[in-house]
Order: structure tokens, then sequence, then C-alpha cells
């Protein structure tokens, strides 16, 4: 599963960062009470998600520290699960990461870093690190990277060469792996912040060693046709590229050829303006709206084989 959560909080202080919106003095007066409504919120999907399975491997975008993954795994009937976190701490100026949750019953961690993305004319650029885990799924290792690259807040031109910038790094990697083991089996999730048709997409599905697909994602509703929604048009920034043995199967572990958009009601709205629904946001602008995201969760089944 990868869940773009928008701006998962706490109400603290950080005197760290010069970005403190979200606290109770903050431009957005982030209370304890919303903090706590976010983070049950945040619960209630991913339990809808899994069902009666609970999801083994959850991808996050869009948290600020360890304390808010902490306290959701502790602190509501997750704790039940045994999950277990990877995460670290990026430059990101307003202090969001990416971040990992996995079964520890069900996945054994034995590899994960950071791979911070840089700009060779830019030295002091940054922005959300990708983050590398790799462990055993069932008896086969899986290598998964947790994405969310530039937004397109600057203008979809000028930020492009970020999220390019970001593919190419991406790629470095996953085809270090794939000279190795031609059969590696391989996921790349996150909110890449472009749609498959673009040209940081297609640089992972046509130019990597390790062959990756990027499976269709389902929606249950005919009335969602992506992962969010910006002005009127809906977009799949929020993806899976699936290495081709997943695919096949030649390594012991299998994907499904079609992902899901998790579309449930509870976490849409009537789109006034545009028609149709939308996500329901946590703020709209500075107005403190009550939602979950901006975005909708995709999931995709994974079966040993063996």
């Amino acid at each position: 599963m990868f869940y773009n959560v928008e701006n998962y909080f706490d109400a603290k202080l950080d005197s760290s960062l010069t970005y403190n919106e979200f606290t109770p003095d903050g431009d957005l007066h982030w209370t304890l009470s919303k903090y706590i409504n976010k983070r049950n919120s945040i619960y209630k999907v991913i339990k809808a998600v899994g069902g009666w399975n609970p999801v083994t491997i959850i991808g996050l975008a869009e948290i600020e520290n360890k304390f808010v993954l902490s306290d959701l795994i502790n602190s509501t009937p997750l704790v039940k699960e045994k999950y277990k976190i990877v995460h670290f701490e990026s430059n990101d100026f307003r202090g969001i990461d990416v971040a990992l949750l996995y079964k520890s019953d069900t996945f054994i961690l034995l590899h994960s870093e950071k791979i911070v993305i840089r700009d060779p004319k830019n030295p002091d650029f940054t922005t959300r690190d990708i983050l590398y885990v790799k462990g055993l799924l069932a008896t086969d290792t899986l290598h998964v990277f947790v994405n969310h690259w530039t937004s397109r807040y600057r203008g979809y031109l000028e930020s492009e060469p970020y999220r390019l910038l970001a593919s190419r790094a991406l790629m470095n990697l996953t085809d270090s792996i794939c000279m190795v083991n031609s059969s590696a089996n391989i996921v790349l999730m996150g909110d890449f912040n472009d749609n498959p048709n673009n040209k940081s997409m297609q640089l992972i599905t046509n130019s990597s060693l390790c062959e990756f697909d990027n499976p269709k994602l389902l929606s249950s509703r005919s009335d969602v046709a992506g992962t969010l929604k910006y002005k009127g048009n809906w977009q799949n920034y929020d993806q899976f590229f699936v290495a081709n043995a997943l695919i096949t199967g030649n390594n012991g572990l299998q994907c499904s050829s079609s992902g899901h958009i998790f579309d449930a009601e509870f976490l849409l709205e009537v789109d006034l303006q545009h028609l149709g629904m939308k996500t329901k946001r946590t703020n709209i602008g500075y107005k403190y709206h009550g939602g979950t995201s901006d975005h909708l969760p995709i999931y995709i089944d994974i079966i040993s084989i063996q």
C-alpha cells in the first residue's frame, strides 16, 4: 500500500525548523485534537484497505517525524498488527518525509537507507529523500523504494528537471540491483507528482535494466478517475512500478497485473465547483476541513508462488 497522507504533523513546535505552521500558534492553528483526529483517520484507512488481511507493507508520504508514525501504530488498534517503522529525516524545508511501515511477522527487514537527491547545478536544492528497504517476504527478497518527488508548485516546466533528477537517481539504484540479479523482485511506489505519460515516468518504464511495468490502477467508482483532483481534473501521481520478474513470478513472488485505488466514500465529498466527487482534505487553504488527505491510497497484491 502507498498513501500520501497530506501533512501528517504533530502539534508540537519544532525549534529546529523555520516552518511551524502546524502548531497551535501557527497559521493553520493545528491543535492536539486535530492531530488525533488525523491520526485516527489514517488508522481507519489502513484498516479498511487490509480488511481481514492486514496490509503487509505501507509506504507513506508527507509525515513529519518518527513520533507520528510510532503514535499511529501504538496508540490505535494497529498495535495488534506488530508493525515496525523505517524512517529517516530528510532536508525537506517543511520537514516532511517518506516512511515505511511493515508487519514484522510477515516481512523481515534486511537493510534500509535513504537516497538523497542532489542537483549538481544547485547545491542548495533540497527535497524528500527516496527510501530504500530490502527484506524477506515469504522466503524471497523484495526491494522496495518509497518516493515523494518534487511538487509542481513552481509550475510544471520549472519543476520537471527535479523530478527527472529523482528518476535518474532511482534508475541508477535499480539498475545496480538488476545487474547483479536480473530476476530481482522490485517495487517502486510513491507520489511522483507526474502522470504515467510524463518524461520522468517514461524513463522508468522505457530505460531500466529491470524492465518495469506500471500496473493500471482500478477504481471501483465511475466518478473517480485518479488519486487526486486538481482544478476539476483527476491526476495519477500516485503509482506503482513493478519489475518484470514480479509480474512473471520468476523469483518466488508474483504481483497482480493491476492495482487498486482505494476510493471509499468516507475519503470523498461532492465537488460543488467542478461536479462529480473529490478527495476530502484535512485543510483547504488555512481553514480546517476535517478530511483525511488530498490523495487516495493505492494498493497492489503480491503472493508467494512456491
